[in-house]
This record gives structure tokens, C-alpha cells and sequence, in this order.
């Protein structure tokens, strides 16, 4: 048997237990004061049918603290319970009550909620696109997977079980102004033309334009390109390396005028490009075709080809093709946005045995990232607007507060520290709040 020969090091602190209400996290009282200013709860009433009886939980009750759980860190419903303790927080942000997870379970399987919780989304999308100093967006259209063992998902390409969330971003912004969520089976193609179409008709009624629209191979299809054609949107799409663009790939080998492709900050890369027209079977008009090459770095007998292709179909009538490449390259922002709504808010779980209540909660999880997307733009501003979550969890919404009563007003007393950055935060919300 070990026996310590020497005494072991500790920290030098007592427990003592106290009855002052304390919260770890008053940063979240300010997404609640933001969700408040923008008409987010509002909206959610709105937009959302009543309990049945008097006495239920209200649909505000159940989608912001749900908003503020997947927002703190939360990625169960068990964790709402992280909420519903923190008597702090509670009082701060007016959660008289809180609905348990069985009942919130129950709440996500009326599938009629999901129709609300768009509306809901869009109302805040709508808050920051009118606010914006830009009036040409840019859409960028992305299909994620969401692996889960759950039953009813059907087995998607990847080989696997799986939900599929359709999303289309507004690039400028980093907002998600749409969201079809569904089996993986489905083609990641289908329902892209809706959504161009229904963020189309959003951006009209803000007032502003929707000027490009980005995409992998996904939405290399005929209705895409034709839609854009008719919107007057400029479109850059991953093309797939069909017969018929194979065709065009070999023609192009056998020909000179191949251009180097250089970084915008003019230092070459090994990449090589030349461009053709082309027309698929259904499309209206004729598109370009911007072919890159670069050399196979590995000549082996499944490719044993001495190039790599990679294909971007455009219908810019007078591209400048070194723009249009870089450019379409910026669409890997589209995995950023899904990797932190996945990743950041919890969106990589699904915890319904049910597609419509997962589709649900998933909704809940979009507007949890745009309200963010709102503080972060519309309170924080400046670097603030590159963080992640997980960083805004580290510097503000875990931030501990005391929470007091003086009088009749409520007091939070935070860190020195920090003192000076919700002072700015709520000064800004005070500026949201003002009529005009």
C-alpha cells in the first residue's frame, strides 16, 4: 500500500456556503434583453399558438429559455436545469417559471410550431438585414449531414443514419435566413431553388437586392441556374464533372491559352485556368464554364490523370476569372457557419424520436445562432463580430454576477472588469430601445 512520506500541496482557501443569489451567467441576461428590444418574444407569441389551458406554459416560456440554454452551452434537454437553478439569471432575465424537459419534449412534437418558428427567424433576420448599411447580399446555400442512431432517420449517402438541414446564409451578415430540415436520404439539391426564391423575397421586402448566390454541386442543377437567371442573380456553382463537362475538360487539355492563376495579393499559386460556354439540356441560356487544373500530387491507378480539375460554372457575362475564383472560394464560409451551429450551439444532436419534433428544435437552435448573430453585430460591433460562441461564452456570458434587491430595483453587481463592457452593451440596447 502507497504511503505518502511527505505532506501533499493544497490550495489554502475554506468553504463557506452563502445565501446571496449568484449567477455564473449574467452575460446571457443580455442576449435575453437583446431578444426582448429586437421584438424576438413578441414575435414568438405572435407567431406561436397559446397553451391550451390557462394555466400552461406560454410559447415564449418554452423557445427562450431553450434559445438561451443551446446559447450558454447547454446540447441536452436535460440541461434546461442549468437554467431553471440559477435563480440569478431567473430574476435577471423574468423566468418566473420553467418548463421541465419532459414537457419541453412534448412541446417539440406539434409539428404545427415548426411553420411559427420560421416566421419567428425571419422576423429577426429581418431586424438585422434592415439595419444594415449594405443593400447587395450575397446567398450562400450549404446541405450538412446530422449523423444520429435514432430510428426514423433514414440511411443518408455517407452510409449512416442521418437528419439533413438544408441552410442558406446571408454571407455579409453571417445570418441564416433559411432552413429545410429532413431526411438524409433526400438530394442535397432539393428545396434550393425555394429557398433562393424565399430569401429573394425577403431581401425585396426589406429593400434591398439579392446580387450573387454561391454553391457546391449541389445546386448544379437547371432550375438553380435558370431561377437566377430570371431573379438577375449572379451565380457561382461548383459544377459537376459530368460526361459533358468531362467532354470540355479533355478538349481543353489538348489546347493552349491555359492562365496562371495568382493570390489576390499577387504571389502565384499552382493552380491554371481556362474558360468555355456551356448549356445543360434544360437551361435557357448558356453559361461559363471556369475550368482549374493543378498537378495530381499522387498518379496512381484510380486517377492516374497527371492534373486535378475543379469546375465553377458562372453566368457573369464579363467575368474578370482570377475574381470569380476567389470569390467562389469564400463559400467555404458556408462550412464555418454550419460547423458552429452544429458544433457551437448543439445542432450536431438530435433528441426527439421524431423527424418533425428534431426539425423543431433544430429551428429553436437557428434562432439561438441569429440572436447571437444580433448581439454580436448590433451591441458588440468591432472584433467582436469574428468570435465564436465558444469564445462569447469565455469573455462575456459566463461572466459571474451578484444578483440584489434595493428597493424595488434589481441590481446586478459584476466585476470591475467587466463593468465597462455591459455598461456599453446596455447603452447600445438602450439606443435599440429608443422610438425612431
Amino acid at each position: 500500500m502507497f504511503r505518502p512520506t511527505v505532506a501533499q500541496e493544497r490550495l489554502d482557501f475554506q468553504l463557506a456556503p452563502t445565501r446571496d443569489t449568484i449567477t455564473g451567467r449574467a452575460g446571457l441576461a443580455l442576449f435575453q434583453e437583446a431578444a426582448l428590444v429586437l421584438g424576438v418574444r413578441r414575435s414568438i407569441k405572435e407567431n406561436l399558438p397559446p397553451p391550451g389551458s390557462g394555466n400552461g406554459f406560454k410559447p415564449q416560456e418554452y423557445v427562450l429559455p431553450l434559445a438561451l440554454m443551446l446559447c450558454g452551452g447547454g446540447r441536452t434537454l436535460e440541461d434546461i436545469r442549468e437554467i431553471e437553478t440559477d435563480e440569478g439569471l431567473r430574476q435577471l432575465c423574468g423566468f418566473a417559471r420553467l418548463p421541465g424537459a419532459d414537457a419541453i419534449g412534448q412541446w417539440l412534437r406539434r409539428s404545427k410550431h415548426l411553420k411559427g418558428l420560421k416566421r419567428v427567424n425571419q422576423f429577426l433576420a429581418r431586424q438585422l438585414i434592415v439595419r444594415s448599411e449594405r443593400n447587395d447580399f450575397t446567398l450562400d446555400v450549404d446541405a450538412t449531414m446530422i449523423e444520429t442512431k435514432k430510428r426514423c432517420a433514414e440511411m443518408s449517402y455517407l452510409g449512416c443514419r442521418a437528419f439533413e438541414a438544408l441552410l442558406s446564409f446571408i454571407a455579409e451578415l453571417d445570418l441564416c435566413v433559411a432552413c429545410d430540415y429532413r431526411q438524409g436520404s433526400v438530394s442535397p439539391g432539393a428545396g434550393i431553388k425555394r429557398q433562393l426564391l424565399a430569401v429573394n423575397r425577403l431581401l425585396k421586402s426589406c429593400g434591398k437586392h439579392l446580387r450573387q448566390l454561391r454553391s457546391d454541386s449541389a445546386g448544379y442543377t437547371s432550375d438553380v441556374i435558370n431561377t437566377c437567371n430570371e431573379l438577375g442573380v449572379i451565380f457561382t456553382i461548383t459544377a459537376d464533372q459530368d460526361a459533358a463537362v468531362v467532354k470540355l475538360i479533355r478538349n481543353a487539355q489538348k489546347q493552349d491559352g491555359w492562365m496562371r492563376l495568382f493570390r489576390p495579393d499577387g504571389k502565384p499559386t499552382d493552380r491554371w485556368y481556362k474558360t468555355a460556354i456551356h448549356c445543360m439540356e434544360k437551361t435557357e441560356k448558356s453559361f461559363t464554364l471556369i475550368i482549374l487544373r493543378w498537378p495530381n500530387p499522387r498518379q496512381d491507378m484510380f486517377y492516374p490523370e497527371p492534373y486535378r480539375y475543379h469546375v465553377i460554372a458562372t453566368n457573369d457575362d464579363n467575368p474578370k476569372v482570377a475574381e470569380v475564383i476567389w470569390f467562389h472560394n469564400g463559400r467555404g464560409d458556408a462550412e464555418n457557419y454550419n460547423k458552429e451551429l452544429k458544433g457551437g450551439f448543439g445542432m450536431d444532436y438530435a433528441p426527439c424520436r421524431s423527424l418533425a419534433a428534431d426539425a423543431v428544435y433544430f429551428e429553436i437552435g437557428v434562432l439561438a445562432y441569429n440572436l447571437t448573430i444580433a448581439v454580436k453585430r448590433l451591441l458588440l460591433g468591432g472584433d467582436w463580430v469574428r468570435h465564436t460562441i465558444a469564445s462569447l461564452r469565455w469573455r462575456l456570458l459566463e461572466t459571474a454576477g451578484k444578483v440584489v434587491r434595493h428597493g424595488r430595483k434589481l441590481i446586478l453587481r459584476i466585476p470591475v472588469n467587466h463593468f465597462g463592457l455591459f455598461r456599453d452593451v446596455r447603452a447600445q440596447v438602450a439606443l435599440l430601445s429608443a422610438p425612431g
